[in-house]
């Protein structure tokens, strides 16, 4: 399972309107998830400071290199779940994922994850 990244600890929100965005770095969990899920699970419910209890309406997955630094070629989509606990994060290396119940290896393992997430506000 993929560990929400502290910013001190806590979530960057912003709330506006009708929805909550949070905005927060990620520790990968070492082991890319298995043949069947296609990705590691991203459990929202960690993450402080999340006020709704619904699945997230939009999320990016985005490489946050140092200023200098060129990102790795390496991509990662959110896959959403049934609720904010089961959802997974899937990378890919051009048209080719990583293989489930392997370790993190090249750009993935190496890249600074950021994730930004919007959710309905409350719900």
């Amino acid at each position: 399972m993929i560990t929400p990244g502290a910013l001190s600890g806590y979530a960057l929100n912003d709330t506006t309107q009708a929805t909550q965005i949070a905005r927060f770095p990620i520790t990968l969990s070492g082991n890319y998830g298995t043949s069947g899920s296609h990705g590691d699970t991203l459990d929202f419910g960690k993450v402080y400071g999340i006020q709704s209890q619904s699945v997230p309406i939009r999320v990016f997955v985005y490489q946050q290199p140092a200023a200098g630094t060129a990102p790795l070629v390496c991509s990662a989509y959110f896959c959403p779940g049934t609720t904010i606990h089961n959802g997974v994060v899937s990378f890919w290396n051009g048209t080719t994922e990583l293989t489930g119940g392997s370790s993190y290896t090249g750009a993935a393992a190496s890249a600074v994850w950021i994730v930004e997430a919007v959710f309905p506000a409350l719900v």
